[in-house]
């Protein structure tokens, strides 16, 4: 029986217009091929801004030194103002997140994210219809690390097979499907919403 669905955030519940290093380009006037420098260079410290274990202030100083470019003053202004310019929820999936909340099923996020998207999407009232938050930058485990799944189980006192996990990206998946989780990859809104109703109905036999 179903008794809990937990979603990813970015590209299931938030939609992705724009991707990170399409303002870092915009930030750092990158050509393509700087900007794939930059992504191959910078991946340890994404990991440890999404831990929690790098300020902004410091994230920023060292990415700009691996990319050997000078950085803006602003930067950090210009980074939180390109997120909220682009910030959108699916329309789709946020009625489905009421529906389920009515009909008493617990909703959670399971997502990870660097510190300030986080406080942008709070003080977007973003995160106001889960039950429980559970952010990579908060809880110092990013996905696929099955720590944090299993720590979402434990703290929403369910059953892994009582649940039902939403991602865009497949690997992340995988240690939800292993713990018996349900899961849904999510393509497109109304996808996302009628195969989680459709795994509701079969395991709830309504």
């Amino acid at each position: 029986m179903i008794r809990a669905v937990i979603f990813d955030y970015n590209g299931v519940v938030k939609a992705i217009n724009k991707y990170f290093f399409d303002d870092v380009e915009s930030i750092f006037s990158l050509n393509a091929e700087e900007k794939e420098y930059a992504k191959k260079m910078t991946r340890d410290l994404f990991e440890q801004l999404d831990k929690g274990l790098l300020d902004e202030d410091s994230f920023w100083l060292k990415f700009s030194q691996r990319i050997n470019k000078s950085m803006p003053v602003n930067v950090k202004e210009l980074a939180r103002k390109l997120f909220n310019e682009h910030f959108e929820l699916y329309e789709e999936v946020v009625n489905m997140l009421k529906n389920l909340k009515t009909n008493g099923y617990v909703t959670a996020v399971l997502s990870d994210t660097f510190p300030y998207m986080a406080d942008i999407t709070r003080a977007r009232n973003g995160y106001d219809y889960f039950d429980k938050v559970y952010l990579s930058c908060e809880v110092g485990f990013v996905k696929p690390q099955k720590e944090f799944y299993e720590l979402v189980v434990k703290d929403l006192v369910v059953l892994s097979g009582e649940c039902i996990f939403i991602d865009d990206n497949e690997d992340n998946l995988l240690p939800a499907k292993k713990l018996g989780m349900k899961t849904v990859l999510a393509i497109k809104p109304d996808q996302i919403v009628e195969d989680v109703w459709t795994i509701i109905k079969s395991e709830n036999k309504i």
